[in-house]
């Protein structure tokens, strides 16, 4: 699942956020999750607190992650005594995000002063090191859901029939990047809240594509090559490293027209036309280590971090990496501006291949059915993620990518200068694609890093690799 970046400095948007979520007081209410106290609040009580929104009466439930703590830690908890079990509880509750807590707070309290009687009680799956999709799952197996909860974008299709329509509550669904529509609407209603994004992208050193590529970064896999063989003959460094994971390695596949799974969710890579292409990208894949453009380690990356962590070291010339990394792992993390020798650019594609990004990123849903004042209220705490003014404060002060292309135009709502080199990443959203909300995508990512990962070391031919990917992933649609 695709996360944020843990931390970054405050930005103009985070500030202006502090302010805003300081300046809002709300009146009446009670205690937070743990359910072990029960109080009444009043106007010295914050609106806001690590694990509550709001002061209301009337409780709601959210399960979301600690990077989306309205927070930075849990020890600003006014209503619980030093002397309680529930305040010790709270010493280890941190932000994953501190630099995006002011915006949440400030979204939050926006949403609790216009919703006086309700209060949110918020939980973390995450920090109790739970399965938060199978609990989920679970829960509404059993009729039983949280109300709202924060949701990976590849959970959808497993709980698609519970969540509760938000078009009503959310202007202009047009204004989202296609990849959303795609994946939330249905039917004509917007089902779940898309509130960020991100995307992969080809990282170079400029002045290595000045010197060895002519200023022009790889645009297909031939010129990869090249470049990195180049890199490494005159250098006597990795000319570039290939994380061997799905994310990273999907669009190989999908920019020769081909898919692992149709739009039902049954699997066609097997059919000739995928199979080839799958072929032809692990070929490719292994023309990067022969060649000598890739180094034989490259099949032991196991993270972004570690080809970033290179990048900085200056020991490769080239990697396919994530949008965050170039504030969050080049830019946070070099003296002075040595971070704009990294220069990024659309990942390179077969010689006849379309550009295309595999994009990222978490959404909203609310689970409570029908029009009564718990719906809408549950409804409109989620359409908040996606309003304008929300996504732009969060995004900039996160350093991620807004779903709505209207706030890169917007510098009122997002200073998009907040995050180096967005107008690439605009238009790497315009053709990004998701990993596809299906129950055998489990499958498929585990059989195809399988296949990257023998094939980079060598252990398998592309062939031999793409057979077992075919195998394994028929295999597990037919129940064997």
């Amino acid at each position: 699942m695709t996360r944020p970046p843990p931390e970054r400095r405050l930005s103009r948007r985070a500030l202006l956020a502090t302010g805003a979520a300081a300046a809002t007081v709300g009146t009446a209410g009670c205690v937070g999750s743990s359910g072990s106290l029960v109080r009444r609040f009043d106007e010295s009580d914050p609106l806001v607190t690590y694990n509550r929104i709001g002061k209301g009466s009337r409780p709601l439930t959210y399960w979301t992650s600690t990077f989306y703590m309205p927070a930075q830690t849990g020890n600003n908890q006014p209503e619980l005594s030093p002397l309680t079990g529930p305040f010790y509880r709270t010493l280890k509750r941190r932000s994953a995000q501190p630099a995006a807590a002011p915006a949440l707070r400030a979204q939050h309290a926006e949403w609790a002063a216009a919703h006086p009687e309700f209060r949110v009680e918020v939980r973390y799956p995450d920090a109790r090191d739970e399965r938060w999709h199978d609990a989920l799952v679970d829960r509404i197996s059993a009729d039983r859901p949280p109300d709202a909860s924060t949701v990976n974008h590849p959970w959808l299709t497993d709980i698609r029939g519970a969540l509760q329509p938000l078009t009503d509550h959310v202007a202009d669904v047009d204004d989202f990047f296609p990849f959303v529509r795609e994946q939330v609407v249905r039917d004509g209603e917007l089902l779940a809240a898309w509130k960020y994004t991100d995307c992969r992208c080809l990282y170079y050193r400029r002045d290595l594509v000045a010197q060895y590529a002519d200023g022009q970064p790889p645009r297909t896999w031939d010129d990869l090559v090249a470049f990195g063989r180049a890199v490494a003959e005159n250098e006597g460094i990795a000319g570039c490293l290939h994380y061997p994971s799905s994310a990273v390695s999907l669009p190989l596949i999908w920019s020769q027209g081909a898919s692992f799974v149709d739009d039902a969710g049954d699997p066609v890579i097997g059919r000739p036309a995928n199979r080839r292409a799958l072929v032809r990208a692990l070929s490719f894949l292994r023309r990067l280590v022969e060649s000598g453009a890739a180094p034989r380690r490259t099949a032991r990356v196991e993270s972004y971090e570690q080809m970033a962590r290179a990048g900085r070291e200056g020991t490769v010339g080239a990697f396919v990496g994530g949008s965050w990394q170039i504030e969050k792992d080049f830019k946070n993390r070099v003296e002075g501006d040595r971070w704009r020798r990294w220069g990024v650019a659309p990942i390179p594609v077969h010689e006849s291949g379309e550009h295309v990004t595999l994009v990222g990123g978490w959404t909203e849903g609310a689970f409570v059915p029908g029009n009564g004042p718990a719906a809408r209220a549950t409804k409109e705490l989620v359409a908040k993620f996606v309003e304008p003014r929300s996504m732009g404060r969060y995004c900039e002060a996160a350093g991620l990518l807004p779903t709505r292309e209207s706030l890169f135009d917007d510098r009122s709502l997002f200073d998009p200068g907040a995050l180096p080199y967005y107008r690439t990443f605009r238009r790497l959203l315009r053709d990004g694609r998701a990993q596809p909300s299906v129950p055998v995508y489990q499958t498929v990512v585990a059989a195809f890093e399988r296949a990257l990962r023998t094939v980079l070391a060598g252990e398998e031919t592309p062939e031999v690799a793409a057979d077992a990917t075919v195998r394994a992933v028929t295999d597990a649609a037919r129940g064997t």
